[in-house]
């Protein structure tokens, strides 16, 4: 075979390689992931959901473009998951990318579907400029959609769209009871954690009687009861318990006066009644040296200014155990919560979920609260105090937090934002007593961040160092291994020619 001919070979050959990688990579998706946390690998539930998809999907990704590169890689980031997500569904399915800046129908459309705007900065001719942007998309299955207003990067980008097919392919979603009648805050009082748990479930308020059937619920919620709780309404709730079903308690064991300045022991009967089931809520409030901070008014000339002040009876929480309740949660707030104790037997398993810090303390009730008082290493001598847990005894499982307004937003003029985690907390712990999807393990996947600014300059300019050099190093590498082979080989020619 002559060298012509070895050539065309080769050619063809090479094109053949290539028709048959773009027909492979056209029916099946393939990525590496090198990434620690293997933010770009699809878990275990999005492919059973995915497998068992009997209709066909759309997705119409609304993302403007032209923005800064940062947010051209988000666009790139939700197009290679969609294509994964259409491979692993045997292309059920199908999506499209449209651009709602550059068509005025279009951003009508977008913003009807609930996709949210956007206002981004940018620079452009040195003049710094606000763009209005979209990053949302619209999924769709026959006459069901669901929204996605905002695409999150990383892993949250995989739970909104897995979470929004999961929530229209589940045909009757099972009901969770917020029980109510001793004082307890309504719905519309909860609402981030009620909006977490509407994918999958429809929260209910249910009242105990005798005539009330528990027996609908997988599992039930009872969130800051006020008032003294009669005997009988715990007689119903260990038969539910009894039956199988689940229980999530956050309640207050001891109360702070603010305007008194004091804080006292609370008596529900909730104390007495876990008691009995092997958890002891002790009557003391958690002191953390790693704490919130609490605004304090004082007079500066003829000025009044608000000075934060360190406050431990606000701990902040991120001492977690390795437990799917807690996986991905990063700080949880408490207010004036009291350590949790495990006093059952041996036929109950007792697992810690969250826990103060490492300096820690607690004070029996009652307590005067000093905001001016100088807090001293002395006041600190406890360690990871466990404010909430999970019991699981026989066939049910109880989730204890000492905290009953972990999670509360109020209304009206009191209503708040309450920190994410502590929402997230309640939710993954309603999912994990209630969910066989394994949705839990997906939403508190957890993606790790290292942004540049958060670096020591030393380590910023090493990378900019090695960025700069180590192309240039490659390069003069290759073409020293170059020249030195080709100077080999022709020594070696030159050898041989005199032999």
């Amino acid at each position: 075979m002559n060298d012509k001919l070895r050539f065309k070979y080769y050619i063809a050959l090479a094109l053949g390689v290539l028709v048959l990688i773009n027909v492979l990579a056209n029916r099946f998706f393939v990525r590496l992931d090198f990434t620690e946390d293997q933010r770009y690998t699809l878990s275990e539930t999005t492919k059973d959901i995915l497998q068992d998809i009997t209709e066909p999907i759309t997705v119409t990704a609304y993302f403007s473009e032209g923005l800064q590169p940062q947010f051209d890689q988000l666009r790139n980031d939700f197009k290679d998951l969609l294509a994964e997500y259409a491979s692993r569904s045997n292309h059920q399915l199908v999506f499209e990318f449209i651009n709602p800046n550059e068509d005025a129908q279009e951003e009508q459309k977008a913003v009807q579907a609930g996709i949210q705007t956007v206002m981004i900065e940018a620079r452009e001719k040195d003049q710094a400029t606000t763009k209005k942007a979209y990053m949302g998309a619209l999924v769709q299955i026959g006459e069901n959609s669901e929204t996605i207003p905002f695409i999150q990067p990383g892993a949250q980008m995989e739970y909104a769209l897995t979470t929004a097919i999961k929530k229209m392919t589940i045909p009757d979603k099972d009901a969770i009871g917020f029980i109510v009648g001793h004082g307890e805050p309504t719905l519309n009082e909860q609402i981030q954690v009620i909006q977490g748990l509407e994918v999958l479930y429809v929260p209910e308020e249910v009242a105990l009687s005798d005539s009330v059937n528990l027996s609908k619920y997988k599992t039930l919620a009872w969130i800051n009861p006020q008032d003294s709780i009669p005997e009988e309404h715990f007689t119903y709730v260990e038969d539910f318990l009894n039956q199988g079903g689940n229980l999530l308690v956050s309640f207050n064991k001891v109360d702070a006066q603010l305007n008194q300045g004091m804080g006292f022991a609370k008596y529900t009967g909730m104390g007495n009644w876990l008691q009995k089931q092997g958890l002891t809520v002790n009557e003391d409030f958690v002191v953390d040296a790693n704490c919130g901070s609490v605004n304090v008014q004082q007079r500066q000339g003829i000025f009044t200014v608000n000075r934060p002040i360190n406050f431990p009876y606000l701990p902040i929480l991120s001492n977690f155990a390795d437990h799917p309740i807690t996986q991905g949660l990063g700080t949880m707030i408490m207010q004036f919560g009291s350590s949790l104790t495990f006093s059952g037997d041996s036929l109950s398993t007792f697992t810690p979920l969250v826990f103060t810090s490492d300096k820690s303390g607690k004070q029996p009730a009652p307590v005067y609260f000093n905001i001016e008082k100088q807090w001293q290493e002395r006041d600190f001598t406890a360690s990871k105090l466990t404010v909430a847990g999970l019991l699981e005894k026989d066939n049910h499982k109880l989730v204890v937090i000492t905290d009953g307004d972990l999670a509360i937003n109020g209304s009206g003029q009191e209503v708040r934002q309450v920190q994410p985690d502590n929402a997230n907390f309640l939710v993954n712990a309603i999912d994990y007593m209630s969910d066989d999807t394994g949705l839990i393990q997906l939403r508190s996947k957890q993606v790790k961040m290292r942004p540049l600014d958060q670096l020591e300059d030393g380590d910023k300019n090493l990378l900019k160092i090695l960025n700069f050099t180590l192309p240039i190093l490659i390069i003069l590498g290759i073409g020293i291994y170059r020249y030195q082979r080709r100077k080999f080989t022709r020594l070696k020619i030159k050898g041989e020619s005199y032999v």
